[in-house]
């Protein structure tokens, strides 16, 4: 997946919108960030998305996985965690945007969503 492949994913889930967060396209649910894309020394063409923190530490914690985080995210407690889209099969990905997207929806939002799946 690339960047325009994950907002196509993203804008199918209801109270998203593309938007931006520090000059970077992002997306976003009720105001709340769920994914950015990130293109900086520390994150080349890399894509930041929210995650649960013990979702965080075992994604990040295998040395070869291709999830990482940055002294940023670090000291200002961003639970997020970046990849380069392209190192991450498609349904894994999806996978883990719709987590984003759960956690940071309303909660009506994210309970009408989920009682119509």
């Amino acid at each position: 997946m690339n960047w325009d492949d994950i907002v196509g994913f993203l804008l199918t889930f209801p109270d998203t919108e593309l938007t931006t967060t520090w000059n970077n396209p992002a997306i976003k649910t009720g105001g709340r960030l769920v994914a950015w894309w990130r293109d900086a020394a520390d994150s080349p063409e890399s894509i930041a998305l929210k995650v649960d923190p013990s979702e965080k530490l075992a994604l990040i914690a295998d040395p070869n996985s291709p999830f990482y985080t940055i002294e940023h995210f670090e000291k200002t407690g961003t639970q997020a965690v970046l990849v380069q889209p392209e190192l991450v099969p498609a349904q894994e990905l999806q996978e883990l945007l719709t987590e984003a997207w759960r956690l940071n929806a309303k909660a009506r939002v994210r309970r009408d969503w989920e009682a119509q799946q």
